[in-house]
Parts: C-alpha cells; structure tokens; sequence
C-alpha cells in the first residue's frame, strides 16, 4: 500500500504542514509514504518517479492549502491552468487512476483553507470536487482530525480489521498483511527435511482470516448453496450443533474450501481465495522469525493442543502480534499451493518457495496440497509456524480431527 502526498510548495507554510502531517501518517503506516520532491532520490528523473508512484499509489493526498487554487505564476497566469504545472499534473494523474484501477483520491484542506469553487479549478480538475473533503485543523483539533485522516485511509483499501464493514453473520474478519520480504521457511536449528533452506520471500499486500472458518459461517454457504454437509462434520445432519457453533469448521475437502471461497467473494463483493502457504506463514510469523507463533517458547497453553476435542477458534488468546487465533494447536488449515505425489516428502515443490505452479488451484487432484498448522491431537513439535504437510485433496480428515481452513483476501 502506498500513500501519495500531492502538496503545493509555494504556498506559505505549507511545506512545515506537511512535513508534520507526514510524520504523522509514517507513523500509522511506515514505508508507505511517498512526498512529493522529499522521496526522490538524487540524481534520479523526477518525472519518472513521480510518475511511478502515482501510478503504483493506492491512496492520493492532495494538500489544498488557502493559495492553492488561485497561486499564479511569473507571467500571471494561475498555475493550475498552466500544462506545464506540476501539481496539476499530478491531481489530473491521481484522478484518471482513481477511475481506471481503483485508487482513493482524498482533497485535504490545511491552514483554514476553504474548499475551491467550480470556477477556481481548471474543466480537467473539476472531478476533485466530487471528492469527499477532510479538513486537518491546527492544534489542539490536530490529532483528532488526523485520526479520522488516517481512518479514512485504512478502510478504503482494507487496511484495519476494525474498518472494514462486515456482515458478522457470514464473513470471516480479516487482518491486514503489508507487502514486503519476510524470512521463509525454518532455521538451521530446527532443520527439518521439508521446510529448509530457510529464505527470504516477498509478497504484495493482502487480508488473511483472523481464525479459521467456523461452523456457523460455514452453515451459510451449506444452506445458500446446497452443498451436502457431510457425518465427517460432526452436524446434526445439515445444521452444525449450537454449542459448537463456533468451533473451526472441521472436515471439509480441497475443493469445498475453495467453493466456499468463491460463494463468499459473490456474497461480499471482495475477492476471497485459499491462502497460498507464503501468505499463511507470513501471517504466521506477524513479522517476526520466532519458532512459534507467540515466540520461540513452545508455550503450551497458548493453543488447544493436548485436549481431547476441537475448541472454539476464539478459547485462547491471540497467538501474534497480528491478533491471529488459532494457527496451531486446533485445526490444520489447507493452503492453495501444492506439496506433490509423494506424501512422505514434496519431491517436485521444493524450496526456495516460488510464486510458479506450485500455487495452481486447477491441478490434478492426484497431486497433494499444503496443509498449514496442526490439530489438537498432533505432537507439540508441530506447533511451529513452518509446520507443513501434504494432503490428498479430496481428503477431509478424520472425524473429530478434520482439514479447516482461513480464508485470504485480495486488495
């Protein structure tokens, strides 16, 4: 997610205002922030720059300060009518991206400024009036203004789970992962054969289930969609049992996760998918390297391992500092990427881990899939968060020990 900061620097005052309101937004989003003239490093083609971060921006700020509109240049013409303007450029750039590959474009007036009248602005800039404004106050209205800015921001790309309007009957919360590398895979001291070498792996942003699927949003797609709930299950026929409403839906297939997947991006409007094994454990790790989830104490008690059944997704605390329940220790979870043929070892889809046809969700159902985590009733050693194994995936598990899973979202 990348945060674009369009500002006028001749205005009076305006480059101190920014330089606060951007140290303001580093904080809520660090490495996202992009100022215009600030970022760019020496040397380089500012107008390839620029044009590559408008383009590649998910959120523009336009700073609009009380000159802002009606500043006018060393021949008196104003410089928004100027073609060569550069800020004018840059709003007419964020609006075309807004329309052709959905960004957000947010006017902010700073310094008491007033919003532009439609005869203040050029026909070209016109759309930005159509733009919900926020207003950035002095202080002490400061902190309380950028607060909402930054609330603003985080849900119109799906950044915080609490921002994202969902409809608790069905949809799974979702947690936001931010692009970058993360370290892949186990450490030499805890080698084994089908998670080594460890290494680093970079993926762009997406959403992840905060839990597994529970029982109760499972029953919704079972009953929209009249797929057969089967005895594996453990329903009372095709109703999941009230006290176990929300316990990890346990015992679906490969294939009726994905459905799943598919009915609920219909029913929600977003895109939802079966994690691919990066995505599961880079929200695993929530950014550490630790050997569990929490940390590299196998902590027991911070999963439901050992007990005798399957617990609610939320009977513990979360496991990292994502807020995440239930990685290990409850269910295992499938994954969209391929093991192989072998069970014994993934002789094919070995690592280092590519983004290549191992994450193919068309291939045969003769070649097993990646299951992540591990159930209740399985050693402590595979508590880790590099845990993997393969699974048939027309398999479903065992009765009181099924296959689960969390479901991803693309943004």
């Amino acid at each position: 997610m990348k945060i674009f900061i369009s500002y006028r620097r001749a205005e009076d005052n305006a480059t101190y205002v920014v330089g606060t309101l951007r140290k303001s937004l580093v904080e809520a989003f660090p490495n996202e922030v992009f100022r215009d003239t600030y970022d760019i490093p020496g040397g380089s083609d500012w107008r390839e720059v620029l044009k590559r971060e408008i383009e590649g921006c998910q959120v523009m700020l336009v700073i609009i300060g009380p000159q802002w509109a009606n500043l006018k240049n060393a021949s008196g013409q104003k410089r928004l009518e100027d073609p060569q303007d550069i800020t004018a450029w840059e709003v007419e750039a964020g609006l075309r991206r807004s329309i052709e590959r959905p960004a957000t474009l947010i006017p902010v007036l700073v310094l008491g400024a007033q919003v532009p009248g439609m005869g203040d602005l050029p026909e070209r800039l016109r759309p930005l009036l159509d733009k919900n404004l926020v207003t950035i106050r002095n202080f002490p209205d400061y902190e309380h203004d950028m607060e909402k800015l930054i609330k603003d921001i985080r849900t119109s790309v799906g950044f915080s789970v609490n921002d994202i309007e969902i409809d608790d009957a069905f949809e799974p919360r979702t947690v936001y992962v931010a692009q970058g590398p993360f370290q892949f895979g186990s450490s030499p001291e805890e080698e084994t054969p089908s998670t080594i070498p460890q290494h680093s792996v970079e993926l762009p942003a997406f959403r992840i289930g905060i839990a597994p699927v529970t029982n109760a949003q499972y029953a919704v797609f079972v009953q929209e969609t009249g797929t057969r709930a089967m005895p594996i299950l453990g329903w009372v026929g095709q109703v999941p049992r009230k006290d176990q409403l929300d316990h990890p839906v346990a015992g679906v297939t490969f294939k009726e996760a994905r459905d799943y997947c598919a009915w609920l991006s219909k029913k929600s409007v977003r895109e939802f998918i079966l994690p691919n094994e990066a995505q599961w454990e880079k929200a695993c790790r929530a950014g550490s390297v630790s050997r569990y989830p929490w940390g590299m104490d196998p902590a027991l008690e911070r999963s439901n391992h050992g007990k005798a059944s399957l617990a609610p997704v939320n009977a513990y605390p979360a496991q990292n500092d994502f807020g995440m329940l239930d990685l290990v220790g409850n269910v295992r979870q499938w994954t969209s990427s391929l093991w192989g043929e072998s069970r014994a070892k993934p002789e094919v889809f070995t690592y280092p881990w590519q983004n290549d046809r191992r994450n193919d969700v068309n291939a045969s159902s003769t070649i097993l899939r990646v299951v992540r985590g591990c159930s209740f009733a399985e050693d402590a050693g595979n508590l880790s968060c590099t845990n993997r194994k393969g699974q048939l995936p027309t398999d479903a598990g065992w009765t009181g020990a099924g296959i689960g899973f969390r479901v991803a979202m693309k943004i």
